[in-house]
């Protein structure tokens, strides 16, 4: 049969594990003499979380991720050995002047200059890490698609060992010629990390974030080391919070720190001005609200991103301006900004193991998160169904405007960039309450089952007959309160019900 490899993976800060099924590229590295054993460190990203029921009881696993990367220590002899052995025979020159390169395996030594990333080359994003070997030689280390999940594992000034990368020509854009040589994470490459030693801090947890991990930390002693994390600061002084092991709150925020992370209920966004690129969210955790700066290096890419909804934002810099106010920024372009819309992923209503089932009558009581509910549709009609054009980067409504088509959120023509779709308000139930409520684009394709093109096209007397056999179908949906609506809807605020539907499933 064919041999099946599982890591079982801890961290520094817990007594905590996780079994991670191992990639098949990364079986040769498994072994008596190998590198992958008990006590080495690794980094991964790209995880999926399965959860094998078995007897009624779930064990949660990480599934295959090709994105793993090994780290290193020159300070330790086998891994100094191992570097001085595989990576010390090729420069980057050495490489330019090969013919048949791909013919050669190679593997490279270099330092992380700059992490960018890159116009997209057609629909598929791209980022490049600009490494210098010894010899000060450069090249571009390109990730397409996926992989550019592992430029959030680098970090400028850390040494990067490269293991059979594929060689190519690197275009600047959809319309260039290929001509300078690049490096690319081919099907054999593998990649190892020395990260850059760094100054660094103590950094002692908050009552919130020992109350947050449980009775694993309860009953530790104030002095003992888990009630304090060492974490690097950056080049400027401030510290990185990028690979901080507990969650930070809005209370715990305060100058000169970066790539914080934050979980919490949207209370607001809006742009800044009509021109420009910046925005303004706000975000509200049982602890506080802050206001954020959101720079973008184009147009808005979040996707839509309303009220009420759950979000994670990690990327975050703080600091204090001359007044001592604290303000608070995100960066499209920063090496680790991720924006995930919690309220929006099909995964929150397809993984039993992401949510709990609340009643309708539950809302009222808990309103500042997302709820999931099993639910029947009770009324709808053709006076609750009004079709719109959206604009397709944001999710808002179009308006027209006597010089065209304008985005009432992003405040940016667009003329080509926007789709028909359904604004929808209907009644749901479940055995507890009734509820009246609104949503947008492919939630209300969901509730409907048919596309507007297809919708348009019934004569109208059949558009309100095929309303009514809908009536009593079965959904299960992820349900936000939007009473503090300060967004594109704002000016129709009075129009909407206060929760919104911003997902849903229909019920076998």
């Amino acid at each position: 049969g064919t041999n099946i490899y599982m890591l079982t993976l801890g961290d520094m800060w817990s007594t905590s594990t996780i079994d991670l099924y191992l990639h098949r590229r990364y079986y040769n590295y498994i072994g008596q003499h190998c590198i992958l054993k008990k006590g080495r460190e690794v980094v991964l990203t790209g995880c999926c979380l399965r959860t094998a029921v078995v007897e009624g009881s779930g064990h949660a696993r990480i599934l295959p991720t090709e994105y793993m990367v090994i780290l290193l220590d020159e300070e330790q002899d086998e891994d100094a050995m191992l570097l001085a052995a595989q990576f010390c025979t090729y420069s980057f020159s050495s490489m330019m002047e090969e013919k048949s390169r791909n013919d050669v395996v190679y593997s490279f030594y270099a330092r992380i200059e700059k992490i960018e990333t890159l116009e997209p080359f057609g629909c598929t994003e791209r980022k490049q890490i600009v490494l210098v070997d010894n010899d000060d030689e450069k090249i571009k280390f390109i990730l397409w698609g996926e992989q550019v999940s592992l430029a959030n594992l680098f970090s400028v000034g850390s040494m990067l060992a490269l293991d059979s990368p594929y060689i190519s020509n690197f275009a600047h854009n959809n319309h260039e010629e290929p001509q300078e040589l690049c490096l690319e994470y081919g099907s054999a490459t593998q990649v190892y990390l020395v990260p850059i030693a760094q100054h660094e801090e103590q950094v002692f947890l908050t009552p919130t974030q020992v109350r947050s991990q449980g009775p694993r930390l309860s009953c530790a002693p104030v002095d003992n080391m888990a009630s304090q994390v060492t974490l690097p600061r950056d080049l400027h002084g401030a510290v990185d919070f990028s690979k901080y092991p507990f969650r930070a709150y809005v209370s715990d925020l305060h100058g000169k720190m970066v790539g914080v992370s934050l979980f919490g209920t949207v209370t607001s966004v809006c742009k800044v001005s009509t021109s420009g690129s910046t925005f303004y969210l706000e975000i509200e955790d049982a602890t506080g609200v802050v206001l954020t700066k959101l720079i973008f290096t184009g147009h808005w890419s979040l996707g839509r991103v309303g009220v009420g909804h759950m979000v994670y934002i990690s990327g975050l810099t703080c600091s204090l301006n001359k007044i001592n106010i604290l303000e608070v920024s995100w960066s499209e372009k920063e090496p680790g900004s991720l924006f995930v819309n919690l309220s929006l992923l099909p995964a929150l209503l397809n993984s039993t193991c992401l949510h709990n089932i609340s009643l309708l009558s539950d809302l009222p009581h808990s309103a500042n998160r997302t709820h999931i509910c099993r639910v029947r549709l009770d009324h709808i009609d053709c006076d609750s169904l009004k079709l719109s054009l959206f604009h397709n980067l944001c999710g808002y409504v179009v308006d027209e405007l006597p010089d065209g088509l304008q985005c009432s959120f992003c405040k940016v023509a667009c003329q080509n960039g926007c789709t028909p779709g359904f604004q929808l308000h209907l009644t749901i139930a479940d055995d507890s309450e009734k509820v009246f409520a609104w949503c947008v684009g492919q939630t209300a394709v969901e509730f409907l089952q048919i596309s507007p093109d297809e919708y348009m096209e019934l004569p109208e007397d059949e558009q309100a007959m095929y309303l009514f056999t809908l009536q009593n179908e079965s959904f299960t949906v992820a349900i936000a309160n939007t009473s503090k609506r300060v967004d594109g809807y704002a000016e129709n605020a009075e129009a909407l019900p206060v929760w919104e539907i911003t997902r849903a499933l229909r019920c076998e």
